[in-house]
C-alpha cells in the first residue's frame, strides 16, 4: 500500500503530561518511518490550545458539544486511528466519552492501553472491554501488563501486543548539572504518591553516614493536583527536608522542561530514584528513559520496576522504605563495580526502547492492519 495515514487521538504538547509527551515522540517516530502521522488533541475545557501547529488536525475539548462529532468527522480521512488511552484523559466520568467513539468509527482502531489496572471498578471494566471489541488490536508496553489484561478481561491473547514503551537515547551529550557531590534525580509531575518524601529522608540517612547526595526533584506539580491544592504538597516536602536538615541537599527544579533540557538534566545524574508508592503500575516512561541514559536505577517494586530489574539494571526496594533507598543508593554511589555493572546493564537494554525501533514496530502493525483489518500477531514486538 502507499504511506499509510494514522490520527493519533492523544493529549498533545504544549499539555503538560507523560501521555502527550509520548504522543508527540510516537508521531515523530511513525513519521521517521515512513507514515503519516496526525493528531487529534484531547483539551480540558478551559485550557489553552496553544500555538497552531500543522501536525494537529483537530481537537476534541472537553465540555464542547461539537467536539466528540469533529474528532469523527476528523478520523474519516485516515486509514487508522491510534487511541492514546488513559482514563482520565478523555471526557465523561472515568473517560467514557472515548466509549462514544470508538462505537461511531469507521476507521479501523489501535488502541494503546497506558494504564491497565488489576481492579478495575465496574465502569472502568466496562469501558476496556468496549475499547477491546471496537478496535482491531490493544497495545500495551510490558509482559507485565498484558499478562494483568488477559487476566482480568476476557479477551483474544492473539490481539494484544506489546510494544516498549519508546525512549530516546540518552548516552551521549554534555549533563546540564555539574555538581561536586553525586546528584540522585526523580523527575516527572509532582503530586502525592510519587513517594519524594522517602526519598528525601533516605538522604537524612546517608548524611548521617556520612555520604553527601543531592537530591534533585524535577518537574512542576501536576495541573489537577496544582488545581485541586496548589503546592500544597511540594511545600510538605520542603518541611520536611528542613527537619530533616538536609534542605541544602534537597532541590527542586519545578519547572516544566523543554525535551532536550530534560534529558540533559537526566545525564546529569548519577543515579534514578523511582519511589513511587503505586503498586500498580505497569508502565513507566521515567524507567526507560533511564536506561536509555544508561543510569543505574533505585525504584519501589512495582509491576513494570520489577519486570526491569532481571535487566540488572535496577535496584528494587520496598514501598515506603527510606532506609533500603539509602542502602541501595550508597552500594551503587560508593562501589564503581557496582554501579559500572548496572550502567553497562541499561546499556544494553537502551536499544530495545529506542524511538526509531518502537517507530518500526507500530509501522509493521499499522500496515498489517489497513492490509487485513485484524492482523495475526504474535504476544510481542
Amino acid at each position: 500500500m502507499s504511506k499509510p495515514r494514522a490520527v493519533m487521538v492523544g493529549t498533545y504538547p504544549p499539555t503538560q503530561c507523560g501521555i502527550a509527551t509520548y504522543t508527540a515522540n510516537l508521531r515523530s517516530a511513525l513519521d521517521d518511518n515512513g507514515v503519516h502521522a496526525r493528531v487529534i488533541r484531547l483539551l480540558d475545557a478551559h485550557e489553552d490550545a496553544g500555538p497552531n501547529l500543522l501536525e494537529v488536525v483537530g481537537s476534541w475539548r472537553r465540555g464542547c458539544e461539537t467536539g466528540l462529532e469533529s474528532a469523527l468527522r476528523v478520523s474519516e480521512g485516515f486509514d487508522v486511528v491510534l487511541i492514546q488511552h488513559e482514563y482520565g484523559v478523555y471526557p465523561g466520568p472515568d473517560g467514557a466519552e472515548v466509549v462514544d467513539f470508538v462505537d461511531a468509527c469507521r476507521t479501523p482502531i489501535i488502541t494503546v492501553l497506558h494504564t491497565v489496572l488489576a481492579l478495575p471498578t465496574p465502569h472502568k471494566r466496562v469501558i476496556i472491554d468496549a475499547l477491546a471489541e471496537r478496535s482491531a488490536l490493544l497495545i500495551v508496553h510490558t509482559a507485565a501488563a498484558r499478562a494483568r489484561l488477559l487476566d482480568v478481561h476476557d479477551l483474544d491473547p492473539s490481539r494484544v501486543v506489546v510494544v516498549p514503551h519508546g525512549a530516546t537515547p540518552n548516552l551521549t551529550g554534555p549533563p546540564l548539572i555539574v555538581s561536586p557531590v553525586p546528584i540522585m534525580l526523580t523527575w516527572g509531575l509532582l503530586g502525592p504518591g510519587k513517594g519524594i518524601e522517602h526519598g528525601i529522608e533516605a538522604v537524612a540517612l546517608m548524611r548521617r553516614r556520612g555520604l553527601e547526595v543531592r537530591y534533585l526533584v524535577a518537574g512542576g506539580t501536576h495541573p489537577n493536583v496544582r488545581a485541586h491544592s496548589g503546592e500544597q504538597y511540594r511545600g510538605q516536602l520542603q518541611d520536611l527536608a528542613r527537619r530533616r536538615g538536609v534542605a541544602d541537599l534537597v532541590e527542586f527544579d519545578d519547572q516544566y522542561r523543554p525535551w532536550e533540557s530534560l534529558l540533559a538534566v537526566v545525564r546529569s545524574a548519577s543515579l534514578i530514584l523511582v519511589p513511587y508508592d503505586t503498586r500498580d503500575q505497569v508502565t513507566s516512561g521515567v524507567l526507560v528513559e533511564a536506561l536509555a541514559a544508561g543510569k543505574p536505577v533505585v525504584s519501589t517494586a512495582f509491576p513494570h520496576a520489577v519486570e526491569l530489574a532481571a535487566t540488572g539494571a535496577v535496584a528494587l526496594v520496598r514501598h515506603g522504605s527510606a532506609d533500603r533507598i539509602a542502602e541501595e543508593a550508597e552500594r551503587i554511589l560508593t562501589c564503581p563495580a557496582v554501579r559500572r555493572a548496572m550502567e553497562a546493564a541499561a546499556r544494553g537494554e537502551a536499544a530495545k526502547y529506542s524511538w526509531p525501533s518502537v517507530g518500526r514496530n507500530y509501522r509493521e502493525l499499522i500496515t498489517e492492519v489497513c492490509n487485513d483489518g485484524a492482523p495475526a500477531v504474535g504476544a510481542s514486538r
